[in-house]
């Protein structure tokens, strides 16, 4: 699957921009072979604790139903070397913080790490966080609205935590082979171009 096309298919589920980071990433990923050793880099970056969240919170946003959920497709995989190989290092540090951040609000509201959670108060505390990063996000654009110099206009907005990680997760799935393949109808070699074709009940999104 064409990768380029794939970002503007998720940009367009999440309904934003894809961030600098990520698109680096993915663009050069275009261009490079997987290397054999790369997990070498994430296993030093991440504790086993990052890792098992990061595992637990892929698959609470894709779920297994009838289709494959985050981690049959490995997204946690792709998560840790998207980490390692594509986004700076204030970016690293805030994305390991926010799930520090989401261990101890965990253990405000239900007296147990995040990993611990029922799955009911795991999903609630997602929620939470996906609420925050929307209101952080609205407050940078906000104040880059009212910005008066071209610097401060131009000025990138700072993903949150949540934001970073539900970015990875989606294009991490959808750009895989199951989620291309069985979560959105595949076709190997696309036919001719039709503009508008009756969608049925139930039907799923289009990889190509």
């Amino acid at each position: 699957m064409d990768r380029r096309e794939a970002m503007l298919r998720v940009a367009a589920l999440m309904g934003s921009a894809i961030s600098a980071p990520l698109l680096s990433g993915l663009l050069y990923s275009c261009e490079t072979k997987t290397s054999n050793n790369q997990d070498t880099k994430t296993t030093t970056l991440v504790s086993d604790k990052h890792k098992a969240m990061i595992q637990e919170i892929t698959e609470i946003i894709i779920p297994a139903t009838s289709t494959p959920g985050a981690k049959e497709a490995k997204v946690p995989e792709y998560v840790l070397i998207m980490l390692a190989d594509c986004y700076p290092e204030k970016d690293q540090q805030r994305f390991f913080k926010g799930l520090d951040t989401l261990d101890e609000r965990a253990k405000q509201a239900h007296g147990t790490e995040f990993l611990d959670c029922k799955p009911e108060q795991q999903l609630a505390l997602l929620n939470k966080e996906d609420a925050l990063a929307k209101a952080e996000r609205d407050e940078q654009n906000r104040i880059k609205a009212q910005a008066k110099t071209r610097e401060e206009k131009e000025k990138e907005v700072e993903p949150s935590f949540f934001s970073m990680m539900k970015e990875m997760t989606l294009v991490g799935y959808f750009t895989s082979e199951p989620g291309a393949t069985k979560a959105l109808a595949y076709v190997h070699v696309p036919g001719r171009f039709e503009g508008c074709t009756p969608l049925t009940p139930g039907q799923k999104g289009w990889a190509t």
